[in-house]
């Protein structure tokens, strides 16, 4: 007697990255942020970081106008090593109280924090994307950088007065029009820069006090990492550049990797780690993540979901999903 309705003796399992990925983000990789960022917290507590940088900053403009060293400035035994165009930017904190210039930058830091989310399609709880809320927490401006990133036009360019770095993604991204406003704003702060080349020593040991060591530079990562930034380069390899390969990276520097690993929640997770290699680690993973991914998508015959498909096809570096729409 034969039965009609035969079942398959070998069924083929299938990983839906997809699905593996809506429930890491949903789950696990949340409580794993507010691990980090209290263990943050208190650390800084007991350091006495919080708002550091506000404060070191708005120490260095205030020196600036007195006609000290900005580059001499210490507090809790660190010290101001922004580049002139920074310097510049925080002018204005020079006379603000320095309990309402925490505030101040914190609260800006927030907004546009908020902002990035709600830019990126991100729920909420991406706020405490480590990275990004070590920032907060320290006053640094690296949210309100990204958030200038994201802007459409040339508007951008300005980022590069708050961080020098932000030009890497503009430059890769063929940015031009910021880029030139990014140009001006270097070209602005010149009358400062025999000042700090004179102090670059100084500058160079308080970086590397402050350094977490995260990117690939002067290791022998350097190669896979750049390979990782390759095979990555059409899915927002601009972005991961800075916390990848920059010398003497700090945390707060791989906010900028946010738009990309969003996507990649084994990378996002390592990259919030903040340790040595941390970052260069991340992206080496999260070009395996992107590769599965894409494995599997073109097995069952189906776009990647949130990747714009006409933005697949171009040659890159940053195809803009969720929404948001490659800037000119």
């Amino acid at each position: 007697m034969t039965n009609d309705q035969s079942t398959p003796v070998n069924e083929t399992h299938r990983v839906d990255w997809r699905f593996a990925v809506r429930v890491a983000s949903r789950t696990w990789l949340p409580i794993w942020f507010v691990v980090l960022d209290v263990y943050v917290v208190a650390e800084y507590v007991r350091r006495g970081y919080l708002g550091i940088d506000a404060v070191l900053y708005r120490g260095a403009a205030q020196a600036l106008i007195a006609g000290r060293d900005p580059w001499a400035i210490q507090s809790v035994g660190l010290s101001f090593a922004g580049p002139p165009p920074t310097l510049l930017a925080f002018v204005p904190l020079a006379f603000l109280p320095e309990r309402l210039t925490i505030l101040v930058t914190i609260g800006a830091g927030l907004v546009a924090a908020i902002w990035v989310v709600r830019r990126l399609h991100l729920p909420l709880w991406w706020l405490a994307f480590p990275p990004m809320f070590e920032s907060l927490v320290v006053g640094n401006p690296d949210s309100i950088v990204l958030a200038l990133l994201l802007v459409r036009g040339p508007a951008a360019g300005i980022a590069a007065a708050l961080k020098i770095y932000a030009v890497v993604p503009l430059l890769l991204q063929r940015r031009w029009c910021a880029l030139l406003i990014s140009t001006a704003v270097v070209l602005v702060s010149l009358p400062l820069m025999p000042a700090f080349l004179s102090d670059l020593d100084t500058v160079g040991r308080s970086l590397a006090t402050q350094s977490a060591g995260m990117s690939a530079w002067g290791t022998w990562l350097v190669v896979p990492t750049v390979l990782a930034l390759i095979s990555l380069r059409r899915r927002g390899a601009s972005w991961l550049v800075v916390p990848g390969l920059w010398p003497l990276t700090q945390v707060h520097y791989a906010t900028m990797s946010l738009p990309v690993v969003r996507r990649l929640p084994i990378a996002a997770a390592l990259i919030g780690l903040g340790t040595p290699l941390s970052a260069a680690l991340a992206i080496i993973v999260g070009a395996v993540e992107s590769r599965l991914r894409e494995a599997e998508d073109a097995e069952i015959g189906e776009p990647e979901v949130g990747d714009a498909g006409a933005l697949r096809k171009r040659s890159s570096w940053l195809p803009w999903s969720s929404g948001l729409r490659r800037p000119r």
